[in-house]
């Protein structure tokens, strides 16, 4: 599956085209595309809030939901917690495994990922 480079306009293919891919689900706020509103990280709503364990499992929790539903060429297996600080610096390693076909036994879900308090929960787009 190739695309193209967001930056350069060239083509893209491979796993720079999936972290170009995972690079935009995580910064695109939830609503911010006119034709493909349910696309989007809710989880930008945590950011500002205190540094606690449970807004950081809350976090991953969203990027994961994020990644099953958007990037099937990836699948997460594991978030380190590198470094956390008081003036919220954040800094987290995602690992996982590239599946370079994972595209094709794949449908694209149409579900908008919310949270609520301190849940988080799939609902399926109007």
């Amino acid at each position: 599956m190739a695309g193209i480079d967001a930056t350069s306009g060239a083509v893209l293919d491979g796993f720079p085209h999936v972290e170009q891919s995972l690079g935009k689900i995580f910064t695109t706020f939830q609503g911010e595309r006119a034709m493909r509103e349910w696309f989007g990280n809710p989880g930008l709503r945590l950011l500002g809030e205190n540094a606690t364990s449970r807004t950081i499992l809350l976090w991953f929790n969203v990027l994961w939901m994020l990644v099953e539903l958007f990037e099937p060429r990836f699948k997460v297996v594991q978030f380190v917690v590198n470094d956390v600080n008081r003036l919220g610096y954040g800094d987290f390693t995602i690992n996982g495994k590239h599946l370079p076909y994972g595209h094709l036994d794949w449908e694209q879900a149409r579900l908008f990922v919310s949270i609520d308090g301190g849940t988080v929960t799939l609902k399926p787009s109007i």
